[in-house]
């Protein structure tokens, strides 16, 4: 079964598995999963003229598929933006 995501009204990316990520500030994500939340690093990159979204590998004992849940939400967040 594919995941299915949609862009809530305010700006925020939720998922049919109950994860959804959504911005705190213009520089900073909170990703939430269950029980699990982390926030998550935005900057800009001159180099890829996107806003770079900053994956941590510390957080993948809590968050093991927290870069391939960045990654789709990526493609609805307003604006370009890469996972780094």
């Amino acid at each position: 079964m594919q995941t299915a995501i949609h862009a809530a009204p305010d700006g925020a990316v939720m998922s049919s598995e109950g994860w959804a990520v959504r911005f705190v500030t213009p520089d900073l994500l909170e990703y939430q999963h269950g029980r699990v939340a982390c926030l998550v690093n935005v900057g800009y990159s001159l180099e890829h003229q996107a806003c770079e979204i900053f994956a941590s590998e510390s957080t993948s004992m809590l968050a093991p598929r927290l870069r391939e849940h960045l990654l789709l939400a990526a493609t609805l967040l307003k604006g370009r933006y890469v996972v780094v």
